[in-house]
């Protein structure tokens, strides 16, 4: 199957860099449907070739069913994508729990032919890159380093014990460099470095949008960047250093984050993260 000629949009991203709050803001734009993470990625083939087929043949099968009848399968929060799938606040266990769950959205008014469908799964398409990128558009989302750790610490994922299922699936060297690391944060080092890794080798430039950027364009950069008109969009706060984080791990996490040279540093350089840090903390009213 070979590049699908309709308007079609895969986006990836780190996770926690705001993915989620791109597909909503998308999904305002004219024309346009943004799914969150409607596949069930687990099940896909780990023949990559067969992997990319699946993912091409989904986007016909959701294209189909949305010219049908304005459904679609997507995870959502009261039939709508939501700007961030987790809890606002903090649960007994210290994190905050998912809540958004999987199931169908209905577009109101139904899409006519032509419209730009966009699919984001964050790990699966970030470890299919180099296969998707032939087939389709792709964007990435990227967002600072120090507020991506601390937000994996906070939340009921993976990737809080420093773990990627969807990207491991595809990549058994990831996986194995993950196995023979014991210490959590080392290993979510490893799953960040990874994902910055690959988009900054694998994505031009062009291709890859810092979640600050998006926010302080108000969502201008993102339609400029996915090639969709949107309406404008107010009120969009950038949330580096939001009090749920657990603060008294920044410390930590900025020392950890200056001890190694990431492929991060593209787009956030060192001297950036003491003046977020004393931020996050400040957040708290912490010294």
């Amino acid at each position: 199957m070979g590049e699908l000629t309709s308007p079609n949009l895969m986006l990836t991203g780190v996770p926690r860099g705001g993915t989620t709050l791109a597909c909503q803001l998308l999904q305002q734009c004219q024309d346009t449907v943004a799914l969150f993470e409607p596949m069930d990625v687990a099940t896909l083939p780990r023949d990559r070739s067969a992997a990319v087929l699946e993912v091409q043949r989904f986007f016909v099968a959701c294209r189909e069913q949305l010219l049908l009848d304005g459904s679609a399968p997507s995870k959502h929060v009261g039939g709508a994508v939501p700007d961030n799938p987790f809890a606002s606040e903090v649960g007994t266990d210290g994190t905050r729990a998912m809540i958004a769950a999987h199931g169908r959205v209905r577009i109101e008014p139904r899409p006519a032919p032509g419209f730009t469908l966009v699919i984001k799964h964050n790990a699966a398409f970030a470890a299919l890159l180099p296969e998707l990128s032939t087939t389709c558009r792709m964007l990435a989302i990227v967002r600072h380093p120090l507020s991506v750790l601390a937000s994996w610490n906070s939340v009921d994922l993976p990737v809080r014990s420093g773990r990627i299922p969807a990207g491991e699936h595809f990549d058994p060297e990831l996986a194995a460099r993950l196995d023979q690391e014991t210490d959590p944060l080392r290993r979510q080092l490893l799953v960040l470095e990874w994902f910055f890794s690959r988009f900054n080798r694998l994505l031009p430039i062009g291709e890859v949008l810092r979640y600050e950027d998006m926010i302080g364009s108000q969502g201008e950069q993102l339609c400029a960047l996915a090639g969709v008109h949107g309406t404008a969009i107010t009120g969009l706060s950038e949330r580096n250093a939001n009090v749920l984080y657990p603060q008294a791990l920044i410390p930590q996490l900025v020392e950890a984050l200056g001890k190694q040279a990431g492929s991060w540093q593209r787009w956030y350089p060192p001297e950036t993260f003491e003046p977020l840090a004393k931020r996050m903390l400040a957040a708290r009213g912490m010294p």
